[in-house]
């Protein structure tokens, strides 16, 4: 493995600092601008050489301490030694590059929003029993080691304070060596915990999970042998059911339901889009999860149609409509977007669109309104959310050749020192 030695230029895409040297490019975690550092060198990427600092020479002018303890060998943050300014300039940029690339000239990108520390309320931790006790937390970068998590500037308090006790009662479900899954959710109501993964299952082992569940004060526990397959086993529940609210309409969410990472940033959205759609009165809301802008829509008094892949979700936002007596105004469809999205048809009917598809994009969906475009069946205003700039561009330039005007896009820093964004966007045509 052989060294190079440097000053760091910029900032890549991924949020590691790029250096180059006699005509090769080297990118190195964990560096900022400026710094002059000694890299190991890796393996061919991209155009350039993975490459690990090994010595620090001198730190740049943009670089702070981290906030937290765990930071460089957890692999939850990447930026936490980035100063504010320049971190939040990259991450708008990260958008406006992505525009560019796709031929918007002058992208009408707007400075960050940014999203409170300590605020995202859902995780997902990896535990294993190593011996005589329970690992819990993330993995380092780049590896399966798991970080035993003591703290988190990222999190809200009330998940880091729960993993004690996940990892108590994990102990005795657990072999030697085995790991699972542990995606937590803090709702109104409590804690929402679903494990998966291998486990022992006898009835001492529910009893037991039971117990601890209670004693931790938990809305649910639930358990899935698969990652990607079976319905969850629900192994407790408490006197009230894990509960979230979009706007004033309460929402008990399916074990491990879609949430956007943080309430704030859900916020922003929502009054984004309200603000948005103005005086439009037939609104689709795409992708819709368990409606978390359907739901709101529909409180201020707009027809909508929802429509989501996860029947789970569906029937999540179903009950919030009939609890919430707004049965009249949405109709929510379990639809696989990407498979069967809405035609031309079904889209003259429309007075706008709202769009909240997953990191992939829409492109199936966005592909049939541009076709409707071409034949006036398709509304005059969509409101589109992402959460990578890639596919959000990708799906932005198709839509802009069929007609429409990329009005306004809005960054958002959900993912708090990480490459990651949300994004929130208004087309017209």
């Amino acid at each position: 493995m052989r060294d190079v030695e440097g000053i760091i230029a910029r900032m890549g895409g991924q949020g590691h600092g790029v250096l180059e040297k006699d005509g090769e490019r080297y990118y190195v975690p964990y560096t900022v601008p400026g710094d002059h550092v000694a890299a190991k060198v890796g393996e061919a990427r991209g155009d350039g050489f993975a490459a690990q600092i090994s010595v620090l020479e001198a730190a740049g002018p943009e670089r702070i301490e981290p906030v937290c303890a765990h930071f460089q060998s957890c692999g939850g943050c990447a930026l936490q030694h980035w100063a504010d300014a320049p971190y939040r300039a990259w991450k708008r940029d990260k958008l406006a590059a992505a525009l560019a690339r796709r031929g918007f000239e002058t992208p009408p990108v707007q400075d960050l929003l940014a999203v409170p520390d300590q605020s995202r309320r859902r995780a997902e931790f990896v535990a294993r029993r190593v011996k005589d006790r329970v690992l819990m937390g993330f993995h380092e970068a780049g590896s399966r080691k798991i970080v035993d998590l003591a703290e988190c500037a990222v999190s809200r308090p009330g998940l880091v304070a729960a993993l004690p006790g996940l990892r108590e009662a994990l102990l005795p479900v657990l072999g030697d060596g085995w790991a699972v899954d542990v995606k937590v959710t803090d709702t109104t109501t409590g804690l929402d915990v679903l494990i998966t993964g291998n486990m022992k299952v006898r009835v001492q082992e529910r009893i037991g999970l039971s117990k601890a569940a209670k004693a931790m004060n938990l809305a649910r526990l639930s358990w899935r042998r698969e990652l990607r397959g079976g319905e969850p086993e629900l192994l407790y529940l408490g006197d009230r059911p894990p509960t979230v609210m979009f706007g004033e309409v309460p929402v008990v969410l399916p074990p491990g339901g879609f949430l956007q990472a943080t309430a704030e940033a859900e916020q922003m959205m929502m009054d984004f889009a309200l603000d948005a759609l103005g005086n439009a009165k037939r609104v689709a809301d795409l992708f819709s999860g368990c409606g978390a802008f359907a739901l709101r829509l529909a409180a201020a008094g707009k027809q909508v149609l929802a429509g989501d892949a996860d029947r789970p979700a569906i029937a999540a936002l179903q009950a919030g409509v009939n609890a919430a007596g707004l049965s009249g105004r949405v109709t929510a469809e379990a639809r696989d977007l990407e498979r069967r999205p809405l035609t031309g048809p079904e889209l003259k009917k429309l007075d706008a669109l709202v769009l909240d598809p997953p990191r992939a994009g829409a492109k199936a969906q966005v592909q049939q309104i541009a076709a409707a475009a071409g034949s006036k069946q398709a509304p005059p205003l969509i409101v589109m959310a992402a959460c990578d700039p890639a596919s959000f561009a990708r799906d932005a330039r198709t839509l802009a050749d069929a007609g429409y005007r990329l009005e306004r896009a809005v960054p958002i820093d959900q993912f708090r020192w990480s490459p990651h964004l949300e994004i929130v966007s208004i087309f017209r045509c």
